[in-house]
């Protein structure tokens, strides 16, 4: 799939070096951005993310979100008590 320069940083190469950086398994990282393991794993091989997925993820490299902040966006939303952040979510908390 060829790549437009805007997307370029978004390769599923740079995505995967990311979520290893910051010493996370797939599930864990991609259910903080609201994220299924299966399709977080297909950013990691053969898609690119949508620019609101991908600018969650710009954000949280940058340290400009928190783990806990993007837990607290999931939660008023009603997604982590029930979706795939509640492990993460009381790991977090617990910290």
């Amino acid at each position: 799939m060829a790549r437009t320069s805007r997307q370029s940083h978004l390769s599923p190469e740079a995505m995967k070096a990311i979520r290893k950086r910051l010493g996370r398994n797939q599930r864990d990282f991609w259910s903080m951005f609201g994220v299924s393991q299966p399709l977080g794993s297909r950013f990691e091989k053969d898609i690119t993310p949508s620019v609101p997925v991908a600018m969650l993820v710009w954000l949280r490299t940058q340290q400009k979100l928190s783990d806990h902040d993007l837990i607290d966006a999931l939660a008023a939303l009603g997604l982590s008590s029930s979706g795939p952040c509640a492990r993460t979510d009381a790991a977090l908390l617990a910290a």
